[in-house]
């Protein structure tokens, strides 16, 4: 199971889950742009995402 969970979120979590996680899926999906986890629970089909909220970052070009 993820670490780490918000409490609002342990209950629905399934105790019996089995979660796989690719740190390369990860680095493809934020494109290291933001910091993020995405576990995947294939008997179950659920899915959790452990992300940051991404900000632009100010230019100094046009």
């Amino acid at each position: 199971m993820p670490s780490q969970l918000p409490a609002k979120l342990v209950q629905f979590m399934p105790r019996s889950g089995r979660w796989v996680r690719s740190e390369s899926f990860d680095r493809q999906v934020t494109g290291g742009t933001y910091a993020g986890a995405f576990y995947f629970d294939p008997g179950a089909n659920w899915v959790y995402f452990d992300t940051t909220n991404p900000r632009a970052v100010a230019s100094s070009g046009p």
